[in-house]
């Protein structure tokens, strides 16, 4: 199913990124002396070190979304799932407890409730690799520098393997010259009560400075148990970061250690659907849909899902300046817990209650790398990298009251047990070199290769007829792959750059370290693909406007691809898909006092060899996905912003900021069940408010002003026949926000 309005004009939304700088063209004409004299009309450079070498994001020749922490105030991103809401073919989400957070890149889908497999989006903080993606999305972007969404393979530079792109967030260092502060709180509908401050300053000047940074998170619930009567679905979240940075001469020190922590209630799932004949078990499900289901925000779940995690590390990073090149040393330990409760079955039956999950993550890093000066003819970055992560993974999943007594084996309490233990190493060298052959034209060649060995060990011990009693498996996994970058860029004006790449990237096989019903399921191979990109970044009327657009074709071999059969989720190869499609960012600031963004993207994935795919609802075994649309992967995604500021007196400014985000439609299970879909949607957040040149400001903002309706994620659900659950997005809240910052 296409929204018909979106299915017939993509070109023409293709082209709205352009439109939004249509009307502003003859404006920045005729402003732009302006504009110049003014010396503060053109629009925000940012720095990146996306090729880990500080440049200008018009000169990487890749496609990459970066925002400055300017821009994250602005549009209100807190936490990293909001960065879906400005960087095109991006989601993130939270789809239950924080092991299912999920990361799409470019129409790929990495979700990490499985111990034994890798994301093939990666995320980093500060350059450290967050082995599990829960262990990044679940820490607010706050006292952040920059963010940085690269897509495409990016192994030949960054730590692990990235197969589809990466996220990396950069946290800002301490202040080494003057002290500065901040402290902010704010208070919203649905009980939103949020508090936010950060301290930094020198201890010697210029030498040795410090920073100290912490928020905590808290809303009421957004979903009623009208089984219970309690509303559930709230936030309890804080977290702390810590930097020392030292400088002296030639060398530089920069220390960080952080701390998150939560105890929320979340996550229940709602009814989506209920087919005629509905039942769970034979049970009758008809009555028990809530009134207004699935957008009346009430859930029947008959027990409590709750989401504590917690985790933290340190990293140091060692900088040398040796002419002609610098050294730089990441050594990072970091751990991260996440122990919940769930009501799996999501009814008021006394079916799958009591869901317990226990996962234990612990990782060490290293990477070395040597680096030459920028602005030479040959630019280069060689280095080595090592990574360990040991993970334990016990599930206990018992069968309650309500399930019929012959599921149960006599004697026994009727719980499936797991027990999975890992530890996966990843050895690597890797290189990258730019040569400029005029000031125009540059190439550029990174290589890589990695090593990735992977003990694994899995008991499934159950008590029940529902799964079956497996007993024990070890495995041993070493496999080693050769990932590459080639890329080329011209730059036809000092403002106009365009580059074409290619780049193989790499995904290492794993282990089903969660419920199999056999152990012929129990391992999977690795994944690869070949990438294609071309793009165009540009720069007019004197920086008042930029223009980026890529556009990329990808072919995946033996994509790990996630299903679930109403009893077990199971990571098997898909065989091969393709995914293309492109982005189109563009940025105006028609007025000095004026700004207007607009992004959107396209991908369209499909299987091209699939053979054993899983059946559509009502057929057994397997069946040939071939042509079919991968899962969970909306076509269109599109974000655009408007802000515009006016003076109210010689010390204060007013402004008005609006954000529109759109996701397209998706269906969620691989065998694209209708039953199992997303309508597309989109939402507006606004805020309007006043800040002084002391640094003191309110605002009124509402996020979801227009309480858009749809759902994450649906599935079917277990033990069940006819029956949907899924998760609500965010409702409609309004608040106020204070801030001082000094």
């Amino acid at each position: 199913m296409e929204n018909s309005f979106w299915g017939r004009n993509a070109w023409l939304l293709a082209a709205t990124a352009i439109a939004t700088l249509a009307p502003t063209l003859g404006w920045a004409q005729t402003d732009q002396v302006a504009g110049q004299s003014a010396g503060n009309g053109g629009i925000e450079t940012i720095v990146v070190t996306a090729q880990r070498r500080a440049e200008d994001i018009r000169d990487v020749p890749i496609s990459i979304t970066a925002v400055s922490a300017q821009t994250l105030e602005d549009r209100d991103i807190r936490s990293f799932h909001d960065i879906q809401n400005i960087a095109p073919n991006f989601q993130s989400l939270q789809l239950g407890d924080s092991r299912t957070s999920v990361m799409r890149l470019r129409g790929v889908t990495s979700q990490q409730t499985n111990a034994g497999q890798q994301s093939s989006v990666a995320n980093y903080i500060d350059g450290v690799f967050m082995s599990r993606t829960g262990m990044g999305t679940t820490q607010d972007l706050f006292d952040i520098e920059r963010v940085e969404v690269l897509r495409g393979p990016q192994g030949d530079l960054f730590g692990m393997n990235t197969a589809a792109g990466l996220v990396n967030v950069i946290t800002r260092n301490p202040n080494l010259s003057n002290f500065e502060g901040l402290a902010e709180l704010e208070a919203g509908t649905w009980g939103n009560l949020n508090a936010r401050a950060r301290l930094s300053g020198p201890i010697i000047e210029d030498t040795l400075g410090v920073s100290l940074s912490g928020y905590f998170d808290s809303h009421g619930g957004y979903t009623h148990n009208v089984i219970t009567g309690r509303n559930v679905d709230n936030l309890r979240k804080l977290g702390v970061r810590g930097k020392v940075q030292y400088v002296s001469g030639n060398f530089t020190a920069t220390v960080t250690a952080d701390y998150q922590h939560e105890t929320s209630e979340c996550c229940a799932a709602i009814i989506t659907k209920l087919s005629p004949g509905a039942n769970f078990l034979g049970a009758p499900l008809a009555p028990i849909a809530p009134a207004g289901y699935p957008f009346s925000r009430a859930t029947v779940q008959g027990a409590r899902n709750t989401n504590p995690n917690h985790g933290g590390g340190v990293s140091a990073e060692l900088v040398w300046d040796f002419a002609p090149f610098s050294v730089t040393s990441l050594t990072a330990i970091r751990y991260w817990d996440a122990t919940p409760v769930s009501d799996i079955d999501s009814l008021p039956f006394r079916g799958l209650d009591n869901f317990y999950i226990a996962q234990k993550h612990k990782q060490v890093s290293e990477e070395i790398r040597i680096t030459s000066p920028s602005g030479q003819q040959l630019e280069y970055i060689a280095g080595l990298f090592f990574f360990n992560r040991s993970s334990t993974d016990y599930e206990n999943i018992a069968l309650g009251p309500d399930t019929p007594a012959f599921l149960t084996l006599p004697g026994t309490d009727g719980a499936t047990v797991t027990d999975a233990r890992i530890n996966d190493t990843s050895y690597a060298v890797f290189g990258h070199i730019d040569y400029h052959w005029t000031d125009r034209f540059t190439t550029s060649a990174g290589l890589r290769y990695t090593r990735e060995p992977q003990q694994g060990s899995f008991t499934q011990t159950s008590n029940n007829l529902a799964f079956r009693n497996l007993g024990t498996i070890d495995a041993k996994r070493d496999e080693g792959a050769l990932t590459w970058r080639l890329n080329a860029s011209y730059k036809w004006t000092p403002d106009i750059m365009t580059y074409v790449s290619i780049a193989r990237g790499f995904k290492p096989g794993g282990f089903n370290m969660t419920r199999i019903p056999d152990f012929d399921n129990f391992q999977f191979k690795p994944e690869t693909n070949i990438n294609y990109e071309a793009g165009v970044k540009s720069s007019l009327f004197d920086n008042r406007a930029t223009l980026n657009i890529s556009a990329y074709y990808t072919n995946y071999d033996n994509f790990q691809a996630l299903a679930f059969n109403g009893t077990d989720l199971i990571t098997k190869n898909a065989g091969s898909f393709v995914t293309k499609g492109f982005e189109i960012e563009a940025e105006a600031r028609p007025l000095s006092n004026l700004t207007l963004t607009s992004a959107i993207g396209f991908v369209d994935a499909h299987f091209t060899y699939f053979p054993d795919g899983q059946c559509p609802v009502g057929m057994a075994g397997a069946c040939d996905l071939k042509g079919y649309r991968l899962s969970g992967v909306p076509r269109w995604t599109y974000n655009g912003s408007a802000q515009y500021e006016i003076p109210l007196s010689a010390s204060w400014d007013g402004y008005v900021q609006a954000d529109y985000e759109y996701t397209g439609d998706i269906y969620f299970q691989q065998n694209l069940d209708p039953s199992a879909y997303g309508r597309a949607h989109g939402g507006v957040n606004a805020h309007i408010g006043v800040r002084s040149d002391e640094g003191l400001s309110a605002e009124i903002y509402a996020s979801n002003l227009t309480d858009s309706k749809y759902v994450n994620f649906v599935y079917p659900s277990p033990l069940s026949t006819g029956a949907y659950v899924g998760y609500l997005g965010n409702p409609r809240i309004i608040g106020a926000r204070i801030r001082k910052a000094f």
